[in-house]
């Protein structure tokens, strides 16, 4: 690290004056995964300040403007996105705006206290399709896996559905944003297909919607390759949030984590690495930890326990579900231009 204009490799003196650099160094090893304990050895601070340095490093990203996450209004930068996405599409699909999908951010059982805070009860964040108490994280990424929009407002037994349904870029895509550009999401069977949202046809396993459906998958794993990256990054997203973290200060967490992602990205996904130890304390935590596995599909490990929570419509009524699924012309316009192009689904294994 620096200091003074000088470099050193050795932490300050115990007791000594706390530089920003090291609250940074402290806190992203914290992010990363790391042991408090072990970051008190490394740096010589007590176990208080190794958390005044996080919310201290927490709270100067989320106050810092150009850091924000917020999907663009500029029809320039939207074509942009596109653009990135054609290039990862075999049959060059133009008009996706952004992959989305949920992944839970796994908590502890909230307090009562913490709960009532919320304004809902205990059991509005247990996800029983993962078995873990969490929240219900959205995002939207582009091609390269940076995030273009993410949001946090519902516990984790809400769907993918609801939690996108209240969120404010849907009421931003209501009022128009994607209309100039004619784009529109590339969302999985948890949502609904509407005029700016396209999924996959269901119950279809052969034929030109099966073709469809593969195409239409290769740009939306997109964002399952972010969430992959994100919590390989930022190792404490494998873990429950520990005790004493509350649900607004885990929100904080997660979108600051976010932000640096996005920032590592734009300086060639640079950025925090686990070391050996800190993969050894994610990995022999009290609570457990989330492995990332494999997936062929999206090149890359992803944090399979952690996505496809919100894939249920239990607290979507039909008649509201129907309500939503308005438009099926770009949907429809994709599955001809797949016909078009004579490109076939790749032979499943083992058929």
């Amino acid at each position: 690290m620096e200091e003074g204009g000088r470099t050193t490799n050795t932490p300050p003196p115990p007791n000594g004056e706390i530089t920003t650099s090291v609250r940074l160094a402290c806190a992203l090893r914290y992010f990363s995964g790391g042991s408090p304990y072990d970051i008190m050895t490394t740096f010589g601070i007590s176990h208080s300040e190794i958390f005044d340095s996080v919310w201290y490093v927490v709270d100067a990203v989320n106050r810092t403007g150009e850091f924000d996450i917020a999907y663009p209004e500029s029809i320039v930068e939207q074509l942009k996105i596109a653009d990135g996405f054609k290039q990862v599409s075999s049959v060059q699909f133009s008009n996706c705006g952004g992959a989305i999908d949920g992944i839970l951010i796994w908590i502890l059982k909230p307090s009562l206290a913490d709960a009532k805070r919320a304004g809902v009860d205990q059991q509005k964040f247990f996800c029983g399709r993962k078995l873990k108490y969490g929240l219900n994280c959205q995002a939207v990424c582009d091609a390269r896996g940076s995030f273009l929009d993410v949001s946090i407002a519902y516990g984790g037994s809400s769907s993918d559905l609801l939690a996108f349904e209240k969120s404010d870029l849907k009421q931003r895509l209501d009022g128009g944003l994607l209309a100039a550009s004619q784009l529109v999401l590339f969302g999985d069977n948890a949502y609904i297909n509407s005029s700016y949202m396209v999924t996959p046809y269901p119950n279809t396993s052969a034929g030109a919607r099966d073709n469809y459906n593969f195409f239409q998958s290769q740009v939306r794993i997109q964002i399952e390759c972010a969430f992959g990256k994100l919590v390989q990054r930022w190792g404490i997203l494998r873990m429950a949030m520990p005790n004493g973290i509350t649900i607004q200060k885990t929100i904080a967490i997660v979108l600051a984590l976010a932000k640096i992602h996005n920032f590592c990205i734009d300086e060639a996904d640079v950025g925090s690495v686990a070391l050996r130890q800190d993969e050894e304390h994610i990995i022999t935590n009290e609570h457990g930890s989330v492995p990332l596995v494999p997936n062929p599909d999206a090149g890359t490990d992803t944090p399979q326990d952690l996505i496809g929570g919100g894939e249920h419509f239990d607290d979507m009524p039909r008649d509201a579900r129907r309500a939503i699924g308005n438009g099926d012309d770009q949907r429809r316009a994709l599955l001809q231009q797949v016909i078009d192009s004579h490109l076939t689904r790749p032979r499943r294994v083992g058929l």
